[in-house]
């Protein structure tokens, strides 16, 4: 339950619409990616270290974009 009452005020998002779509989508293809390495390390392949800093790269991006 909210705390704030009736005539609280409603804060203004930080990012544009536009902006979160893009960041979902964003974030989306990092989920992908990670599930695809996540699903070759337990069929017991070797993951790929630029792969993983790749996606380390994609996610300091995204974070950058809400900070």
């Amino acid at each position: 339950m909210s705390k704030e009452g009736p005539g609280a005020r409603l804060v203004a998002p930080k990012i544009a619409a536009q902006d979160a779509q893009n960041i979902t989508h964003q974030l989306a293809k990092i989920g992908g990616n990670l599930n695809q390495l996540a699903h070759h390390a337990n069929q017991g392949s070797q993951i790929d270290p630029q792969a993983l800093k790749d996606l380390q790269n994609e996610v300091q991006r995204v974070w950058q974009q809400l900070t």
